[in-house]
């Protein structure tokens, strides 16, 4: 009973038959993931590409408020110029090419100490349904005058 068992007693063994069939089972039970793996992972894909895309846009939107804000504070502060023209040169950055602020508003006021406040406000541009990204830009300056000797 100690002894070792007879090899022909176990059998034989067809070497590569078993680890076959298997490997041919897998493979045919896999048939297709890749299509449905495929079906789960694109929309993901897709909707984080639209994320940075939409990104990209809100951060164009926010410069180009930030922009209009700047130009229309120059103007409006420099000799000669006031809230009107400072209004009307912040639109003009707004309505130029490559703007992607829309539902723009813009407002110039006079401070006491003679600053210049210029608000400009507005969306960006969505390519997300039913979502709107706010951007603004505030900017207050003292107003430019020229002084004689006295």
């Amino acid at each position: 009973m100690g002894a070792n068992p007879d090899p022909g007693a176990l059998g034989t063994l067809k070497v590569g038959t078993g680890a076959h069939q298997c490997a041919y089972r897998r493979l045919r039970g896999d048939r297709g993931s890749a299509v449905v793996e495929a079906v789960l992972v694109i929309p993901v894909l897709m909707l984080l590409l639209l994320i940075v895309v939409q990104f990209a846009l809100w951060s164009h939107a926010a410069q180009v408020a930030q922009l209009a804000a700047s130009a229309g504070d120059r103007t409006a502060r420099s000799v000669g110029g006031g809230p009107a023209q400072g209004v009307d040169r912040a639109r003009s950055v707004l309505g130029g090419p490559g703007s992607d602020v829309i539902s723009s508003n813009v407002t110039s006021e006079v401070l006491p100490g003679d600053l210049v406040e210029m608000t400009v406000t507005g969306k960006a541009e969505s390519i997300l349904p039913g979502l709107s990204f706010p951007v603004s830009a505030k900017l207050v300056g003292p107003i430019q005058e020229f002084r004689g000797s006295e």
